[in-house]
């Protein structure tokens, strides 16, 4: 294999790596999500957990916070299951271009048209799984914005304390 063979050949296993560098910025986002998301699941259940602890929980203004709690934990937690099918299919995308690059390699190593195509197969299969994780991070981004405006909702119709 002559010098410029090896120079095209590198060039060629260059393409994935551009792949997995943008998946890995967007894995960072979407982890960071995962993360936050997990904060606010953890806080709302001890901020249950201590309103039933405090004994307080018949009073009206401890009761409705309980019942909304109630109310936000499972659509936290789906949009935590969201995030995680997105981060776990970043995470399949960048293993199938790490593969990808290897496929590239031995195909000009072998000068196997077949292995190519191969490459070409797996190139495209991540390309997917990636766009099925965006899919998934638009979906939990959508229901944020929901739980979002529920939220707003529930605060604005309490009465006052005072």
């Amino acid at each position: 294999m002559s010098a410029a063979d090896i120079a095209q050949t590198i060039q060629l296993i260059i393409a994935p790596v551009v792949l997995i560098t943008a998946c890995m910025l967007f894995q960072n986002g979407i982890l960071l999500r995962y993360a936050s998301i997990g904060q606010g699941i953890r806080a709302l259940a001890h901020e249950r957990f201590e309103l039933l602890k405090s004994g307080k929980a018949e009073d009206t203004f401890n009761l409705e916070r309980i019942q909304a709690i109630d109310r936000q934990l499972p659509l936290l937690t789906r949009r935590h299951r969201l995030i995680q099918k997105a981060a776990l299919l970043a995470y399949s995308a960048i293993a199938i271009f790490i593969f990808t690059m290897f496929a590239i390699a031995l195909s000009v190593a072998l000068n196997a048209g077949i292995v190519g195509t191969i490459a070409l197969m797996l190139f495209l299969f991540g390309t997917g799984v990636w766009l099925v994780g965006i899919f998934f991070t638009a979906t939990e981004i959508r229901t944020s914005h929901r739980a979002i405006c529920y939220d707003v909702n529930q605060i604005t119709s309490l009465k006052s304390l005072y």
